[in-house]
C-alpha cells in the first residue's frame, strides 16, 4: 500500500478544497468522496462542510472505523466488494444515494474519486442530476418509488448482480434478471419456465437481504429466466419468463431479449430490474422502460 507523503497529503487536501469550493458554486447538495483512494483522513475530517460530505467505500474495516463518525456526515454508503471502475464507483454510489433518499433526483453534487489504495484523490466530476443522462438517468428513482421498494432491497440486488458479472458461476458467464416490485402485476404478466423453487419455504427464509440466501440465488442464477423479487426481498419466484413487451420495439437497439423483457415489465408496471448480459457481463437497471444505469462488467477483486 502507498504511503501518504506530506506532498500527497497537501495534493489530497488541495482536491477537497477545490471540490467544496465547486459544491459552493453550484448550490450543490452533497459532496461525494471515494474514501479507499487514500488513508489519510484529516483531508477531510476537519471541514465544517462534513454535514454535505458522503464517503463512499468497498471496504469492511472503513465502514465499522466510520460508524462513530456518521452522525456528523451525510452519510456513508457501502458498495459491493467488486472493483469498479472511476466511473462505475460514480454511477453506482450516486444511484444508492438517490434509492437511499441522501440526495434528491435533481440535486447538483461533486463527486471525488481514485484508484483504490492509490493514496491519491485524482478525478472530479460536478453533475445535475435533474439533467444528466450521458452517465445515468436518476429521474425514474421517484419519492414514490422508494416509498414501495426498500432501498437496501435494491442496493443488495445490484450487489449480487455486480458479483454474478464479475465472478460468473461454476467458470461460466451468467446472464439473468431480477425484477423488483409489482409482484403480483409482474407474475400475472409471466409464465414460469420450472417449477418454482421457492415454493414452500418461509418468507424469512427466502428474503434477499439476508445474506445466507445470496448463495443460494447465484446457483440459481443459471436457471433460464428472472427472478421476481417483492418490494421487502422476499424472493417470489425464479425461472420466469416475462411476457411483457415493450411498446414501441426498437426501443433499445443493440439489446438482446433479455433487455426488452426487462424494458417491457418496467414499462407497465411500478417495478425496477436488473439484468446481467450473459455475453458482455454489463449490469444495466431499467425503469419505466429506460436503461436508468449501466455498470461494465467488473473486475475480480
Amino acid at each position: 500500500m502507498p504511503v501518504e507523503t506530506g506532498k500527497t497529503i497537501d495534493f489530497n487536501r488541495s482536491m477537497v478544497d477545490n471540490a467544496l469550493t465547486a459544491l459552493r458554486d453550484i448550490k450543490g447538495a452533497a459532496l461525494v468522496l471515494f474514501l479507499d483512494a487514500i488513508d489519510d483522513w484529516s483531508v477531510w475530517r476537519a471541514r465544517p462542510e462534513k454535514r454535505k460530505i458522503i464517503l463512499v467505500t468497498h471496504r469492511e474495516d472503513f465502514q465499522k472505523d466510520l460508524e462513530p463518525l456518521k452522525e456528523n456526515l451525510k452519510a456513508v454508503l457501502r458498495l459491493p466488494n467488486v472493483n469498479l471502475t472511476r466511473l462505475g464507483r460514480v454511477k453506482l454510489s450516486v444511484i444508492m444515494a438517490v434509492t437511499d433518499g441522501v440526495i434528491k433526483n435533481t440535486d447538483r453534487i461533486v463527486c471525488l474519486t481514485g484508484l483504490p489504495r492509490s493514496g491519491l484523490f485524482d478525478t472530479m466530476m460536478a453533475l445535475d442530476l435533474s439533467a444528466e443522462n450521458e452517465v445515468f438517468s436518476t429521474r425514474c428513482i421517484s419519492r414514490g418509488l422508494m416509498k414501495k421498494i426498500r432501498p437496501p432491497v435494491i442496493d443488495t440486488v445490484l450487489g449480487i448482480a455486480l458479483e454474478l458479472s464479475s465472478e460468473g458461476r461454476e467458470g461460466k458467464a451468467v446472464g439473468t434478471t431480477f425484477v423488483i416490485g409489482g409482484y403480483e402485476k409482474v407474475l400475472k404478466l409471466s409464465r414460469p419456465l420450472i417449477m418454482n423453487p421457492f415454493k414452500g419455504y418461509p418468507e424469512e427464509a427466502r428474503n434477499i437481504l439476508d445474506a445466507s440466501l445470496h448463495e443460494t440465488i447465484k446457483e440459481f442464477s443459471l436457471l433460464d429466466g428472472a427472478f421476481v423479487i417483492r418490494e421487502d426481498g422476499v424472493v417470489m419466484s425464479a425461472g420466469v419468463h416475462l411476457d411483457a413487451a415493450l411498446e414501441g420495439g426498437g426501443l433499445l437497439p443493440g439489446l438482446g431479449s433479455r433487455h426488452m423483457a426487462a424494458a417491457g415489465i418496467t414499462d407497465v408496471t411500478d417495478a425496477v430490474a436488473i439484468t446481467i448480459s450473459g455475453s458482455t457481463g454489463i449490469v444495466r437497471v431499467f425503469r419505466k422502460g429506460k436503461v436508468i444505469l449501466e455498470l461494465e462488467k467488473p473486475n475480480m477483486p
